[in-house]
């Protein structure tokens, strides 16, 4: 009997761990409407034999025995996954991130003709932005899975390769490529929600709002669990400027799915995002009473607290989502940033001990060392704040609370002309942010 695996979808953590990205500090940000397709890795079923033995021999760490085994796995059941791909799995679950990434190299090396590798690693740079080089990797895949002898195999990567490619189209704001490759991917797989809502994107990006909806009504159909199409409508006319119709399409889905946590979780992120507080913290709070233990709603909450200055209900908020979830980056970074604000000197301690853990584990978030350089200036050490902040500042881009900081330090350390050609493009910014007060009032205090 042929047996069917399952599939280990690598979501942003893992992505987070190849690629280098982790999670941005969750704020009033603009609405994506499309996001790139996660790493997947095979997962085999461990009832063979072989399978279990070599994942028995993974776990002593006889990891070129457990390869040998896996091969011979691969040669009895087909419809397997290479064995390096499978030795990449288990590598993604004990968090070595080198290891996976040198065992899918090691896939394109000793079977060149298998996709599969070239799809993982495409969808890998597909996360890191690295549109050219995903791109490739995903033609090369498409010129190899019409190759695939195994027929299982191949109708699972066949969907994976007009995924990658959309994704790249999409990158690339390509619509009318990106839904070629979509409606691709829904001759292969009819059924699958997924394309569709993705379809919806690109259909709404060529003022396809009608045939957008169509698409999503019908996902929606198929996967009920998923956002209410209603919110995603909303989505897609803020994203585009129409914030009338986002109004009316919020609203729509607010009462059409009243008992839904996401439609509530992505109402109050567009109420806090359109500059609707007040309306932010009564959706945040309907999304708590549906379901009082969910990190992303006590995230939100608290998230709302800091924009209200209420940094002792943030910290209660962001503590409890760090008790639940304690690799939550966002919980972490904005536990930090709630508890430097208290006068507790305590607190300005604990805010550090989580800042410089936050930065140590992601040197390339922006967001991480934002906060590092913050809670230090709170503590009192403002010289190395600013070395902290000005490394940032001269890196790129960064997030208008981030802006702030960076002027607040500058100011504080004499450089005033330096803070004011900081602050004056942050406040032309027509997003909300929760220094945006305290960044007027230094601006005025700047200019008299």
């Amino acid at each position: 009997m042929t047996r069917q695996p399952t599939r280990l979808t690598v979501t942003l953590a893992i992505l987070a761990l190849l690629a280098g990205l982790t999670a941005m500090r969750v704020s009033a940000q603009d609405i994506p409407v499309e996001e790139p397709p996660p790493a997947e890795l095979p997962v085999p079923d461990e009832q063979i034999k072989e399978v279990a033995d070599a994942a028995q021999l993974f776990g002593k760490l006889q990891f070129d025995a457990a390869l040998s085994k896996l091969k011979e796995a691969t040669t009895k059941h087909p419809e397997l996954p290479p064995a390096q791909l499978i030795m990449a799995t288990w590598f993604a679950r004990a968090n070595q991130a080198g290891a996976v990434r040198a065992y899918l190299e090691l896939t394109v090396k000793d079977l060149p003709n298998d996709p599969e590798a070239y799809l993982i690693l495409g969808d890998i740079n597909t996360g890191e932005r690295r549109t050219t080089e995903a791109g490739l990797l995903y033609a090369k895949a498409a010129e190899l899975v019409p190759g695939v002898t195994n027929e299982e195999r191949k109708s699972r990567l066949g969907p994976r390769v007009e995924s990658g490619l959309a994704a790249v189209a999409a990158a690339r704001q390509d619509w009318a490529t990106a839904q070629k490759h979509l409606e691709a991917w829904l001759k292969l797989d009819p059924k699958s929600d997924v394309a569709m809502r993705r379809l919806a994107v690109a259909l709404f990006q060529q003022r396809d709002a009608k045939q957008a909806l169509e698409q999503l009504k019908t996902a929606y159909e198929i996967n009920p669990k998923t956002l209410h199409y209603g919110a995603t409508m909303a989505q897609f006319y803020e994203q585009s400027g129409d914030h009338e119709n986002a109004k009316t399409w919020m609203e729509f889905a607010m009462k059409a799915a009243p008992k839904a946590l996401s439609t509530w979780l992505v109402a109050a992120q567009w109420s806090l995002q359109t500059g609707q507080l007040a309306e932010a913290e009564k959706e945040a709070a309907t999304a708590m009473q549906l379901d009082r233990e969910s990190i992303d709603a006590k995230i939100l909450r608290g998230v709302i607290a800091l924009f209200q200055r209420d940094y002792k209900s943030a910290e209660i908020y962001f503590e409890s989502a760090l008790l639940d979830s304690p690799r939550n980056f966002a919980a972490k970074n904005n536990l930090a940033l709630a508890l430097c604000e208290q006068s507790d000197e305590a607190k300005k301690r604990r805010a550090l001990d989580y800042a410089v853990e936050n930065a140590r584990l992601f040197p390339k978030n922006a967001e991480a060392i934002s906060t590092y350089g913050w809670v230090l200036y709170r503590a009192g050490n403002v010289k190395e704040a600013d070395t902290v902040l000005s490394r940032l500042a001269r890196s790129g881009r960064v997030s208008e609370d981030t802006a702030y900081f960076i002027a607040r330090v500058a100011a504080e350390s004499g450089r005033k002309d330096e803070a004011k050609a900081v602050l004056e493009p942050t406040l032309q910014s027509k997003r909300p942010f929760s220094k945006r007060q305290e960044a007027q009032t230094l601006l005025d205090e700047l200019n008299r």
